[in-house]
């Protein structure tokens, strides 16, 4: 639920970006909006001041205060990611990309999306730019926000209404896949699968472009193919892989749409003795070069390098005072063994 100062100040910022509140306007005066919002002059005075620091509004003593002309935040002063998880290439990729950034004179601040989400009426004025690493559902409310207040904002591998974004094009890879996975034999494919929930949106995505690409393309998934796992540990893994093995034999052909679960279906498979390569092939989307080139495994990379050089020129953009729409979605690489 928002306070009254948060909403107190989206009122004003629609208001403003809207026009309705022309440039030069007067606003209404402090007692209208405590009365308006049922709010303390302490709340109102607080709401006003921010805004002429972030130079949306301008007081005059005596007059009372007044609307400044746009634009809001063409000077772009400090980054800030919004992220859940380390810096760390080695731990997350996603983050990993945004360490170290080109970015001249332009200073990169680090902040948890838990933190951010119980603190950000204390954040953000123009002059700022928003990276969101992963960002889940819950924060599409404060990206209004930080839209309102004329923050421009950059979502890596998430996708959400017009948002400025880079994401991976899983339709394009996945197609591509899944031509590779079908040049030999049946084209009967089976799907394992965790469950998407809140925090992995991207699943969806992935799942339905894999559903078109068999439609494209010719694949069918048997009834009784589609293996979907909700569990952390293996044992509830191999208990439904078991019930596929036994009633359908495993299949010649898996598409994976989290590499999480490659693990388990290959150590699955070695207890029946079968041989990935010569009995079975995967298709699977890894986010890291650990796994070397196997034979019948066909690995989609997401190209971390180019989301970075993404976000670079996003932020290049942006210090130049470019507001038009940002989207970039980028094709995996298919790694194989030759």
């Amino acid at each position: 639920m928002k306070t009254k100062t948060a909403s107190l100040e989206q009122y004003l910022l629609s208001k403003i970006n809207s026009g309705e509140f022309a440039p030069f306007s007067q606003i209404p005066s402090q007692f209208k909006l405590m009365q308006q919002f049922n709010c303390s002059r302490i709340i109102v005075q607080r709401v006003l001041k921010k805004l002429c620091n972030a130079g949306f509004l301008q007081a005059s003593r005596g007059s009372g205060t007044f609307v400044r002309p746009g634009p809001y935040g063409s000077t772009l002063k400090e980054i800030i990611v919004i992220s859940e998880y380390a810096a760390n290439a080695n731990y997350y990729p996603f983050s990993g990309i945004l360490c170290n950034l080109n970015t001249p004179d332009i200073p990169v601040r680090w902040i948890n999306q838990q933190f951010i989400s119980r603190n950000s009426e204390h954040f953000f004025t123009p002059g700022q730019a928003v990276i969101w690493v992963l960002p889940a559902e819950s924060q599409i409310m404060l990206m209004h926000l930080l839209r309102q207040r004329g923050i421009p904002q950059l979502l890596i591998n998430r996708s959400y209404g017009d948002f400025d974004s880079i994401c991976t094009d899983y339709w394009t890879s996945i197609a591509e896949g899944l031509e590779a996975v079908m040049q030999k034999g049946d084209k009967q494919i089976a799907v394992i699968t965790p469950v998407p929930n809140e925090k992995s949106p991207y699943l969806t995505d992935r799942l339905m472009a894999f559903y078109e690409g068999c439609f494209k393309c010719g694949a069918t998934i048997p009834a009784g193919w589609i293996v979907k796992h909700d569990e952390d540990g293996t044992g509830e893994l191999d208990t439904r892989l078991e019930k596929l093995y036994k009633t359908s034999g495993f299949p010649r052909k898996i598409f994976l749409p989290h590499e999480k679960l490659l693990t388990g279906v290959i150590l699955f498979a070695s207890k029946h003795n079968l041989v990935l390569g010569k009995d079975y092939e995967i298709l699977v989307f890894i986010q890291s070069n650990s796994m070397p080139p196997t034979a019948g495994l066909h690995m989609l990379h997401q190209p971390m390098e180019l989301f970075r050089a993404g976000v670079e020129e996003f932020i290049r953009r942006t210090a130049a005072g470019d507001k038009s729409p940002f989207q970039r979605r980028l094709k995996t690489q298919l790694l194989c063994q030759v």
